[in-house]
């Protein structure tokens, strides 16, 4: 299958000066590649107004250049924002980023059968995009649903979306906002574990008999404000129990958190480690703590949870919904201390069939969502079963 993908946020060589941002895109492409497909990524990229430099200026006219990333070949489209606030191209930069578009199209000497836009709301104006293409599924973030909310957005936006045919949503939230939008029925497009991360069914049996004498805690993840690991550490604070917190990873919030932690001997900072090493901590817990926002999904929730980690997140974020509290791990609401405390207290004192139990669900999720099995589900998604709903909905005109 021919499978085009357009997106805001992928990986890119370091000599190209773009921030580093979330590789959820790359694992569904190189996924896609593994599994016999042909894949073109097209990433298109801007500058801020506030980042507007001398250097930059030669990008108000867009520029192009190729790279690939683990075998995956992607098409850099980058340019300069001009408008305060605007996250899709003026009028003349989306005619040049269509002639571009059409100028790969026949480089490449094959036509997509399916295509998905990731971040869709970043991509009005580029109608080449539905140019000759079957079936174009819309993958919609926390980022796309706060510009929808927007007004003074809405008019172009809308009128690109509504040619998608498909929606497709990544947490509860964004299902919720899309419903009652489109007035139909959004797709789940979750990202899937390696299969190679789930933990042995030995392993979770050894966990699911660990005695809680003392609770072992981890956070994985970057070290910046919208993560919240200083509610995690305030909340360990008020525990008069053993416990212990291993917080890994880096960022520039990290001097602040081991100042408020100073003097902790239960916390320790390991800072940024390789994935296996990630694993083997997630391996030595008992809890995996994340309690973020904005969090569009959260796929170290799902590694923690291969691993036999009862999972707490984030209520109302990305994983709400997968988690089903106290059901398969549980859900905190963000900014709330005592209550992330309380339910670290009721972890403590499960009792060992209901821990059991817990661990047991999670374990099933996490083997429920592997790469191969929503892969498979995000190219069924894509079958236009949402176009009539999305195209024909009265929200959708203003």
């Amino acid at each position: 299958m021919n499978i085009l993908i357009y997106t805001h946020h992928y990986p890119s060589p370091k000599e190209l000066g773009l921030v580093p941002d979330t590789k959820v895109v790359h694992y569904f492409a190189r996924m896609l590649l593994e599994k016999g497909h042909r894949v073109q990524v097209v990433h298109v990229a801007y500058w801020a107004v506030k980042e507007i430099s001398p250097a930059r200026l030669r990008h108000i006219w867009p520029s192009c250049r190729s790279y690939t990333v683990e075998g995956v070949p992607v098409r850099l489209i980058r340019f300069q924002m001009l408008t305060p606030r605007r996250v899709y191209p003026e009028g003349f930069q989306a005619r040049i980023i269509n002639q571009q578009l059409r100028r790969m199209k026949k480089e490449l000497g094959w036509r997509a059968d399916k295509v998905f836009v990731h971040f869709p709301t970043v991509f009005a104006g580029l109608t080449e995009i539905f140019a000759d293409t079957p079936a174009t599924l819309g993958d919609f973030h926390n980022m796309d649903v706060m510009l929808l909310r927007e007004r003074d957005s809405q008019g172009r936006i809308l009128r690109f979306i509504r040619q998608l045919n498909t929606w497709g949503y990544r947490n509860r939230n964004v299902q919720e906002y899309l419903t009652q939008r489109c007035g139909g029925a959004p797709v789940p497009v979750y990202t899937g574990l390696d299969a190679a991360l789930l933990g042995s069914p030995e392993q979770i049996a050894r966990k699911k008999q660990r005695p809680f004498d003392t609770l072992h805690l981890l956070y994985a993840g970057q070290l910046i404000p919208l993560k919240n690991v200083d509610h995690l550490i305030q909340a360990l604070a008020q525990l008069d129990f053993p416990v212990t917190l291993t917080i890994v990873g880096d960022g520039p919030e990290r001097p602040r958190l081991e100042a408020l932690a100073a003097g902790d001997a239960r916390i320790t900072f390991t800072g940024w480690l390789p994935r296996e090493n990630v694993i083997d901590e997630m391996k030595k817990a008992d809890a995996f703590v994340m309690v973020s926002s904005p969090e569009t999904y959260g796929m170290v929730y799902l590694e923690a949870m291969a691993q036999g980690c009862i999972a707490v997140a984030s209520r109302g974020e990305g994983f709400d919904g997968l988690i089903r509290d106290g059901e398969n791990g549980y859900l905190a609401l963000p900014g709330q201390v005592d209550e992330l405390a309380q339910i670290l207290r009721r972890l403590r004192s499960l009792p060992l069939p209901t821990r059991s139990a817990l661990i047991d669900q999670a374990y099933a999720l996490a083997c429920a969502m592997t790469e191969d099995q929503t892969t498979e589900g995000f190219l069924q998604a894509n079958s236009g079963a949402a176009q009539e709903s999305a195209h024909s909905s009265a929200a959708l005109q203003g």
